[in-house]
């Protein structure tokens, strides 16, 4: 239903633009021959048509390809069958012809009007111009933006959903400065942001997502969400994870977005095999408590979910700063590249290892939220006292912790000369923490310090100076070892008694390398599994480890944030005219952003993603639908005005050449360029419909 509404809107639009010059022809005095909506293509004789009959002079025809249509008019192409009668196109005076010729791009430009009042007076579903996240380390977030973030203006300019926010980013220059104009905690700020080249959008962007809401939309058959009785409709207000075997019990922070709450939440389930997650959940006016035992069930394969994960259930080492956002909080107590080692809980005096838990999960399990906490790093001989609710906060937004491709993988002679061997931990070099790179191999001036850890995971941090003049490069390769940094309770590695700092150095006989070797090497049938690994005193070891179900998804889709934006019908008449203004002349833009490079041509919709899109918005609401249409009616009516031969525009360039000439452009001429043109325009058809086709899959 959804597919036949977007194809009768669509084609009702094109129906509009031919009446536009059927109407106009007839009121000239042109003869009709043909009024032709949707295409008749002739298959072994037989003209492909759903209906077609003759009135008067002219037949009128609905084609069975439902995309396009035409007028065709007694004397119209140069080079046909003309006669010189009175009625035929040609023969008319020039204010006639051009009245014909605007006719269906007006028709089109009125009923886009006319589309954008009625979408208005039903009700438009747009998505809030909230920020969801920003891309760690992309534009926006290097620019201070942050989750929850209210974008007010674009350049200046005011916008209320975030649809019109994306378009006017993407059109807005390139690479261009974008300055957004951003509402956070009742102030208002402003930032200039950088954008960088998508390749994979063709466009330029600043890297933000647009916000969900806390509102659960969907809740999926047979999941441990539904087990629990979550149904769609509920508001997920917060959640809590308790071990009671290893006495922990961990807290989503208070106030988060709901972008954050739901990646609080994923960080919760992924902490464990087994445990109780509670969700804090507002039905209605109730507020409700659902409790999952996240304990995977004693049964076979068939009995879990598809996406279930299967493995042996440890963690990469997570605890160094990766990165920090400029001018937060956070950037005062931190560093790029600190490994933290150690978190304690000042009001306590206990202390953990971040080995036990990745910092993630430390920040939440750390407590009363009035707690002070001292996180210990041991590479740069720093500690950072603070807040455990604010640590909550930050962390992942304007603290981003991971595992730092630092440790040494390849080693050269010079480098070995130092004492500096495969698995050492390359710290800082000239006092620049490591982390980011994964390759060192530039010729360092003399003197220049390098510090680092051994590759027996001694405790104590080497330095040395002993870089000589003209010495040849490092030839230091880094990457991340299979060194864990967390085992999940209940899991196969846990009960086997593989711990944190354990570094796992083949699999069946496979060297590991690489923590992403360990993925590929683990059996995931219900075969036993060979590993060595090196345990943290250097010693090394081996065991038979099973893989098997660890995780099911929790099952809920968290809805977009969302508003219905509705008027009476006086608003609703001045919203019109402004989305029709601001629509048409974006067309412009977007041809300067494709000629100059600043948008991608795979970005342009053919008949079937036009079709699709339709379909889509459709389910959204009928309100949403008639938005749609009216946005390609303005499209229809500017495009066909464009100066390309074969569209009206081009029709109209060829009169105003003549209007000046006194004498129409040569036939032979016209023909010529009406040919290359229509070549020129099957080409775009073929490939935006290829863009299309791809879209698809």
């Amino acid at each position: 239903m959804n597919l036949l509404l977007a194809i009768l809107g669509i084609g009702f639009l094109i129906f509009v633009h031919e009446l536009g010059h059927f109407l106009a022809a007839k009121f000239v005095g042109v003869r009709v021959d043909t009024f032709a909506v949707g295409f008749q293509p002739t298959i072994f004789g037989w003209k492909a048509r759903l209906l077609a009959f003759k009135y008067g002079e002219t037949e009128y025809v609905i084609g069975l390809v439902p995309l396009g249509g035409y007028v065709k008019m007694a004397g119209e192409e140069p080079g046909g069958e003309r006669t010189d009668s009175d009625d035929e196109f040609h023969k008319k005076p020039i204010p006639g012809r051009l009245l014909i010729l605007v006719a269906g791009a007006t028709m089109n430009l009125i009923f886009g009007f006319l589309l954008f009042i009625l979408a208005f007076t039903v009700g438009v579903k747009q998505q809030a111009p909230v920020v969801g996240s920003a891309t760690a380390q992309g534009p926006a977030w290097t620019a201070g933006v942050q989750s929850g973030d209210l974008i007010k203006k674009v350049n200046g300019e005011a916008w209320n959903d975030y649809s019109n926010v994306a378009t006017a980013i993407a059109l807005s220059g390139g690479s261009k400065p974008v300055t957004l104009t951003i509402k956070r905690d009742e102030y208002i700020r402003q930032f200039s942001i950088d954008p960088s080249w998508d390749s994979d959008a063709g466009r330029y962007r600043i890297g933000i997502v647009p916000a969900i809401s806390d509102l659960i939309v969907s809740v999926a058959p047979d999941s441990l969400a539904e087990g629990v009785g979550l149904q769609a409709g509920d508001r997920l207000r917060g959640a809590r994870l308790s071990i009671p075997e290893l006495n922990v019990t961990a807290s989503i922070a208070s106030g988060l977005s709901p972008d954050r709450t739901l990646y609080s939440l994923w960080t919760l389930r992924n902490a464990t095999v087994s445990g109780k997650l509670s969700l804090d959940i507002l039905r209605g006016d109730e507020s409700l408590v659902a409790t999952i035992d996240l304990t995977p069930p004693a049964t076979t394969d068939e009995s879990v979910s598809p996406q279930s994960s299967r493995g042996i259930g440890v963690l990469p080492r997570s605890r160094t700063v990766m990165a920090i956002q400029p001018g937060s909080a956070a950037a005062d107590l931190f560093r790029v590249g600190e490994e933290i080692v150690s978190i304690r809980n000042l009001e306590t005096q206990e202390t953990q290892s971040v080995e036990i838990f990745d910092l993630l999960t430390i920040g939440m399990v750390a407590g009363d939220s009035d707690a002070e906490l001292l996180l210990t790093s041991r590479d740069m001989k720093n500690t950072a006292r603070v807040n455990a609710e604010q640590l909550r906060r930050w962390l992942d937004e304007e603290l981003l912790i991971g595992s730092g491709t630092r440790t040494v993988v390849q080693v050269g002679d010079e480098a070995r000369q130092l004492g500096i061997d495969v698995g050492a931990e390359i710290l800082a070099i000239g006092g620049q923490p490591v982390g980011a790179g994964d390759y060192i191999d530039e010729e360092f001036t003399e003197g220049t310090e390098i510090r680092w850890i051994d590759a027996a995971n001694n405790p104590a941090v080497h330095e040395s100076a002993l870089f000589r003049k003209n010495s040849p490069p490092l030839g230091l390769v880094l990457g991340t070892p299979a060194r864990i940094g967390r085992v999940l309770f209940g899991s196969p590695a846990q009960e086997a008694g593989l711990t944190g700092g354990c570094t796992i150095d083949d699999v069946n006989g496979i060297r590991i390398d690489h923590w992403s070797d360990l993925v590929g090497a683990i059996d995931s049938d219900d075969k036993s599994s060979e590993i060595t690994f090196t345990d943290p005193s250097g010693q090394q070891r081996q065991m038979s480890l099973t893989a098997r179900t660890l995780m099911e998804p929790l099952g809920i889709m968290m809805s977009a944030l969302q508003f219905t934006e509705k008027h009476a019908i006086t608003e609703a008449v001045v919203q019109g005219a402004r989305q029709s203004w601001i629509w048409g002349g974006r067309i412009f833009l977007t041809l300067k952003a494709l000629f100059s490079g600043d948008v991608h041509s795979k970005n342009l919709n053919g008949p079937v993603g036009i079709v699709d899109l339709g379909r889509k918005v459709s389910e959204v609401g009928l309100g949403n639908l008639f938005f749609l249409l009216a946005l390609i009616s303005i499209n229809l009516g500017v495009f066909n005005l464009l100066p390309f031969p074969i569209l009206d525009g081009g029709h109209i360039f060829f009169l105003t050449i003549e209007g000046i000439r006194g004498r129409p452009v040569p036939e032979r001429i016209q023909q010529s360029v009406h040919m290359v043109a229509f070549l020129l325009l099957i080409s775009l058809a073929l490939f935006v419909t290829y863009n299309d086709l791809l879209r698809l899959r």
